[in-house]
C-alpha cells in the first residue's frame, strides 16, 4: 500500500513540472480579429439592456367563451324545416332561378304571339296645291285633298305555314281641276289573299323553331330551378348538422376540462400521500391544458358551422339572425331510407336533374336539326288572292270638257 501511494505521488510530481515547463501565455501574433456582425450570438450582444428579467406571468384564467357579434343569452330554437323554408325563401340563387323561370314563361307567350292574328290600320289625310303646267286647264294652281282609310287583318295556320290576310281600303279624294269628272270622289277596294308554302317552311319554319325552343327553355329552367333547390336543401341540412355536431363537440370538451381538473385534484391529493410521484402532478397539468385548448377549437368550429347556417338562412348582413345563438332542436337519431340498389338506381335516373337536363339539351339540338334539314328545300309558294274595287262620287261643279263637241 505504501509502494503503491509512493509510485502515485511520484507520477503527479512528473506531470505537474511538465506542465509548469510549457508557457501559459504564447506571445500573439499581430493577425487582425475580424468580427461578424451579422452572425453574433445573441448572448454575446453588447449594448442591449435587460428589459424585465424577472417577469413572470401568473395569471392562469382562461379567456371568455362567448362568440364575437353573438349574443349568447339570444338563444333562437331552431328546426331543419324552418332553417330549410327560410333559405328557400330569403336565397338569392333560389330568386334568380325563379325569376329565369318567368323570363322563359315571357319568351314562350313572345313566340306564341307571331301567330295570334293581327289588326293593322292606317288613316291619314293629305291636302296639295300644285301650280298648273296642264293645257287641259285653265287654272293657275290645282288643289287635291285626300282622306285616306284602311284596315288590314292577317291570319296564320301554324301547322302548314299557312298566311291568310284580308285587307279593306277606303280613299275619298276632292280636286278643283276641271278635267276632273268626279269631286269628291269614292274610292273602295276589298281583297283576299292565302300565301301556302310547299317545300320550304310547309312543316316547319323559324318560328315554329323559336316556338319550340322557347318551350324547351321553360323546361330547362324549371329544371334548373329544382336542382337548385335540391342543392340548397342539402346544403342547409348539411350546415344545420354540422352545427349540430360542433355544439355536441363542445360540450364533450368542457366536460373533458371538468373530468381532467378532476383527476388533477386527485393526482394532488396522491402526490401529498406519497402515492404517486410529483412528476404525475405535471402530467395532469398538461392534460388539463390540452382540454382547455381543444374547448377553444371546439369554440371556433361552432363559430364557423353557425356562419355558414347564418349565410344561408339570413336575407342579408343586416339581419337580426347574425347576433343570435342559434340552438338546433331536432332530434339526431335519424331513420335511413330502406332501399335496395335497384330501386336507389332507378329513382336516381328518373329524378335526377342532370339527366333532365342533358335531355333538354338533346331536344333543342334536335330542333336545330330540322330547321337546318327544311332550309334546304327549294322555296316554293303558292298564292292565291281575290280584290273587288269600285269608284264613286258626285259631278265635279268645275268640270269642263277640253274636247268641244
Amino acid at each position: 500500500m505504501k509502494r503503491q501511494l509512493f509510485i502515485f505521488i511520484a507520477a503527479f510530481i512528473l506531470i505537474g513540472g511538465t506542465v509548469t515547463a510549457q508557457d501559459p501565455t504564447p506571445t500573439p501574433t499581430a493577425t487582425p480579429v475580424v468580427v461578424d456582425k451579422q452572425n453574433v450570438a445573441p448572448e454575446k450582444l453588447e449594448g442591449v439592456p435587460p428589459i424585465a428579467p424577472n417577469y413572470r406571468s401568473d395569471d392562469r384564467s382562461l379567456p371568455d367563451l362567448g362568440r364575437v357579434g353573438v349574443d349568447m343569452m339570444d338563444q333562437r330554437s331552431l328546426t331543419l324545416n324552418d332553417a330549410i323554408a327560410m333559405a328557400l325563401e330569403n336565397n338569392n340563387d333560389i330568386e334568380v332561378t325563379r325569376k329565369n323561370v318567368k323570363i322563359a314563361e315571357f319568351d314562350l307567350r313572345a313566340a306564341r304571339g307571331f301567330y295570334q292574328p293581327r289588326l293593322t290600320g292606317q288613316t291619314y289625310y293629305e291636302r296639295s296645291t300644285t301650280p298648273n303646267v296642264s293645257i287641259f286647264s285653265s287654272n293657275q294652281e290645282t288643289t287635291l285633298g285626300s282622306f285616306v282609310g284602311n284596315v288590314g287583318v292577317t291570319g296564320f295556320i301554324p301547322s302548314f305555314g299557312t298566311v291568310l290576310r284580308a285587307d279593306v281600303n277606303n280613299q275619298r279624294q276632292t280636286s278643283t281641276n276641271p278635267i276632273s269628272i268626279l269631286s269628291p270622289q269614292e274610292n273602295a277596294s276589298i281583297g283576299f289573299s292565302l300565301t301556302q308554302p310547299l317545300f320550304r317552311g310547309r312543316r316547319f319554319d323559324q318560328n315554329r323553331r323559336t316556338i319550340e325552343i322557347a318551350k324547351r327553355n321553360l323546361s330547362l329552367t324549371d329544371v334548373q330551378f329544382r336542382q337548385r333547390t335540391i342543392e340548397t336543401i342539402a346544403t342547409v341540412q348539411r350546415a344545420y348538422w354540422d352545427l349540430a355536431f360542433a355544439l355536441r363537440n363542445l360540450q364533450v370538451q368542457r366536460d373533458g376540462v371538468k373530468d381532467a381538473k378532476d383527476q388533477y385534484e386527485h393526482n394532488k391529493r396522491l402526490v401529498s400521500e406519497g402515492q404517486l410521484a410529483p412528476i404525475d402532478i405535471v402530467a395532469a397539468e398538461t392534460q388539463v391544458a390540452n382540454f382547455e385548448q381543444a374547448v377553444y377549437e371546439a369554440l371556433n368550429v361552432v363559430n364557423q358551422a353557425e356562419n355558414a347556417l347564418k349565410n344561408l338562412i339570413s336575407p342579408n348582413k343586416n339581419a337580426k339572425v347574425w347576433s343570435e345563438s342559434l340552438t338546433p332542436t331536432d332530434p339526431v337519431d335519424l331513420t335511413p331510407p330502406d332501399t335496395t340498389l335497384k330501386e336507389a338506381l332507378d329513382l336516381a335516373i328518373a329524378n335526377r336533374p342532370e339527366l333532365e337536363l342533358n335531355q333538354v339539351q338533346r331536344d333543342i339540338n334536335a330542333i336545330d336539326r330540322k330547321f337546318y334539314g327544311d332550309l334546304k328545300k327549294p322555296q316554293i309558294d303558292l298564292v292565291a288572292s281575290y280584290t273587288s274595287a269600285g269608284i264613286g262620287g258626285d259631278q265635279n261643279p268645275n268640270f269642263r270638257t277640253p274636247f268641244p263637241l
